[in-house]
């Protein structure tokens, strides 16, 4: 069997290993990003490993919901247990909105009000005149006034619409 050499972790085949290269992946890293960054930003202090603080920043994941995981009257019953997470979830989304000012609600509701009134006014004026026009075309000596309204109206239909027709 062939002798085997051990090393020690600071030496390698170029001999003993150099002070950059003990340094970790991570600080690495933020040397070269502050000195890419250094004449461009203000600079912000990187603490070293051995300076930061010593427990990891909490995910997600680790974070627990209230009252999950306990052994409560809410987790125990199927029904309940699912609208109470409805209801966490229907919280967790509305703190998520972006709630308009109160400037932006008042301009956009005389909008709405001001379409409906527009709407409502242009609905009942073409209910009115249908009611009219169908008088008309029951009575016997005003037939013809029934006739030229809807040749008119059909012509302007169909005009529009192959007008219309080309730029849609």
């Amino acid at each position: 069997m062939a002798p085997t050499h051990t090393r020690s972790q600071e030496q390698t085949d170029e001999g003993p290993v150099q002070q950059d290269d003990k340094l970790t992946i991570a600080e690495k890293r933020r040397r070269r990003l502050k000195r890419r960054h250094s004449e461009s930003e203000p600079e912000t202090p990187v603490l070293p490993a051995s300076q930061r603080k010593d427990r990891p920043t909490p995910s997600a994941r680790q974070i627990k919901a209230r009252g999950v995981g306990s052994t409560g009257l809410i987790n125990r019953i199927p029904v309940v247990r699912g609208i109470a997470t409805y209801f966490r979830g229907v919280y967790s989304e509305l703190q998520k909105v972006t709630w308009p000012s109160r400037e932006e609600t008042t301009r956009l509701t005389g909008v709405v009000l001001g379409v409906t009134i527009a709407f409502a006014l242009s609905l009942g004026l073409l209910d009115v005149f249908y009611g009219w026009w169908f008088k008309q075309a029951f009575s016997k000596d005003s037939e013809w006034i029934f006739l030229v309204i809807a040749a008119a109206a059909t012509v302007l239909v169909g005009g529009s619409y192959a007008v219309f027709k080309k730029r849609l």
